[in-house]
């Protein structure tokens, strides 16, 4: 009996999700008026079939209570494939950085009631400039999900999608932006001072996170390990 509660307890050691938690300054913004755009910080987890993130923000985006509701939260992925790409999926008037780009864009929108879903769109940037919808929210709405509340955004992405269904690990930047296709990053979670100094200047990442997945069969291993280690102390 012993022996099936210990199975059972890898089992679930190996499906629970890890997490990681990114946090960022706050009031590092060209306008700190601009509450909902601040992020504070960023939790990012994953399980078998998906990768969240939680993108935390200083002001409120609940409308019904005074807060905004038109902030962009945005994600640039690089998964270590070749061509990293120097654009992005919207448009946006952000630079990675020297040296940096992403394979994947992830940009997502608080939507106009509370409590609040999330609209968001997948694309696969092509190394050029280009990129293709994946999913989207308004379509199948399986390889990119979310919520909304009151001061964060969840972003849920298919593990699967963006080549990551097995151990590795992927580089990433988190931002906000406003609503037109010229605006900047205004808040980069990877910077810890300005990103821009105006809506009509470029934002600038700083260095990409990085987060590691391990596979389900790793984390099992790692414990029998633990069980075996056990068995010999009780020897």
């Amino acid at each position: 009996m012993k022996n099936v509660f210990a199975m059972l307890a890898i089992a679930g050691l190996a499906s629970a999700a890890s997490a990681t938690t990114y946090t960022d300054a706050q009031n590092d913004l060209f306008d700190n008026g601009f509450g909902h755009l601040d992020i504070t910080s960023v939790d990012v987890s994953h399980d078998a079939t998906y990768i969240t993130f939680v993108v935390n923000v200083r002001g409120s985006i609940d409308a019904s209570a005074g807060g905004s509701n038109w902030g962009k939260y945005c994600i640039g992925i690089d998964t270590g494939a070749a061509g990293g790409d120097a654009a992005n999926g919207w448009g946006r008037n952000v630079s990675w950085g020297s040296g940096q780009g992403i394979d994947f864009w992830v940009g997502t929108w608080a939507d106009n009631s509370f409590p609040m879903g999330m609209g968001g769109e997948l694309r696969q940037m092509d190394g050029i400039g280009g990129n293709t919808l994946l999913d989207a929210t308004y379509t199948t709405n399986t390889l990119i999900q979310g919520s909304t509340a009151a001061f964060s955004q969840t972003i849920k992405i298919s593990r699967a999608a963006i080549g990551m269904a097995g151990n590795g690990t992927f580089r990433f930047d988190v931002l906000s932006t406003g609503g037109t296709g010229n605006d900047p990053g205004v808040d980069h979670l990877s910077r810890a001072d300005l990103a821009t100094t105006d809506w009509s200047v470029q934002s600038v990442s700083g260095s990409f996170l990085s987060y590691t997945i391990p596979t389900p069969g790793a984390l099992a291993l790692m414990g029998m390990g633990g069980l075996v280690a056990a068995r010999r102390r009780r020897a």
